[in-house]
């Protein structure tokens, strides 16, 4: 399956960083364990065959704990970002409301300059990644997300509202 049916899709790739070593005082600093490692490059590699078969997305916005860029810094090995931002707004308990909020503003700005965002990858944490795709999507179930698991959103520039279109679970 192809997620790219047509040049007006806009993708939103909703990813929980991979499993982390054990909670400490200091979460900021959690690394990726090997088996976070491997989740990761596992769910990269689903996303560059099924939504992003030339290897890019537009961008990348990613948390800044250690693990959510060492996830992403995984990723990078298979899926090519084109602009990096790292973002206080998507650590755990973020607002999911004010994270949508920027990613419309985003797409809404892209639209008509020369270089359109078409697809998004967002790093997070849980809880933060299951309120986003609600609050994306306008569904309210709050679904678990396991680690370097990756929800697939098509989202509407005329709606401003995504569709869920998977929810890639993982290893």
């Amino acid at each position: 399956m192809s997620g790219q049916s047509s040049n007006d899709d806009i993708y939103l790739f909703i990813m929980r960083h991979g499993e982390a070593e054990m909670p400490r005082h200091d979460d900021k600093s959690r690394q990726l364990t090997s088996l976070g490692r491997h989740q990761s490059a596992v769910a990269s590699q689903w996303l560059a065959s099924h939504y992003c078969q030339d290897k890019k997305v537009g961008l990348a916005l990613v948390s800044p704990y250690r693990r959510t860029r060492q996830t992403l810094d995984t990723v990078s090995l298979d899926i090519v970002a084109e602009k990096v931002e790292i973002s206080e707004d998507i650590v755990p308990d973020g607002s999911a409301e004010l994270v949508a909020d920027y990613l419309s503003a985003r797409l809404h700005s892209a639209a008509n300059s020369t270089s359109p965002l078409k697809r998004i990858l967002v790093v997070s944490h849980m809880p933060l990644v299951s309120y986003l795709v609600d609050e994306l999507c306008e569904s309210y179930t709050t679904s678990l997300f396991a680690t370097a698991s990756v929800a697939v959103i098509k989202y509407s520039l005329q709606t401003q509202r995504g569709e869920l279109v998977t929810h890639y679970q993982g290893i």
